[in-house]
């Protein structure tokens, strides 16, 4: 008798385990179908203007982006280099142009050939935003280089900020010394 209580209590919880794993394979599907199947989502405009504005443009534009590196300078403005810090003014005179977000490394000129320096720390990390250019088609930048690379030793240093253009490349500022 003892021997099939064990029985009935192994069959009753793999029952359980059973309809466990179903629930929960029902409510990912329930989930999935509800998240994925957009093939009858529908929605009603009421008041729709009788004066459509047409803000779309249908033309086939098999040409591709006209954005191009040599479109863009960085400058680092020579009035604000420090060891610690500089500023650039990025000029993208593309159409439309790169997004600019926050992230720069720093390259040092060494025996003729540019070597990018190592963070002091492993934790560096990047906020994922993108700025807006001015009228000009530029924007300035304060980089804190102390924050990230440490203090700057005498040497000739540039600037390289990634963009992304079908996959990421780097843009080069021009070369500013530190004495």
């Amino acid at each position: 008798m003892i021997k099939m209580n064990k029985d009935k209590k192994i069959i009753i919880g793999i029952l359980i385990v059973l309809i466990i794993v179903i629930g929960v394979v029902v409510a990912y599907k329930v989930i999935e179908k509800s998240v994925t199947n957009r093939a009858n989502f529908n929605f009603i405009v009421d008041n729709i203007s009788s004066n459509p504005v047409d803000t779309v443009n249908n033309e086939q534009n098999d040409t591709k982006s006209n954005l191009t590196p040599e479109n863009v300078t960085i400058e680092v403005l020579k009035d604000t280099i420090t060891r610690e810090k500089v500023e650039i003014l990025i000029t993208d005179n593309n159409e439309e142009q790169y997004g600019w977000g926050v992230e720069f490394r720093v390259q040092e000129k060494v025996n003729g050939e540019w070597k990018y320096l190592k963070y002091i720390s492993d934790d560096v990390s990047w906020i994922d935003i993108a700025y807006i250019l001015n009228e000009d088609k530029q924007l300035n930048q304060k980089l804190d280089i102390e924050k990230y690379y440490g203090k700057l030793s005498n040497g000739i240093y540039r600037i390289v900020k990634p963009v992304y253009d079908n996959g990421y490349i780097d843009i080069y500022s021009n070369e500013f010394e530190i004495k």
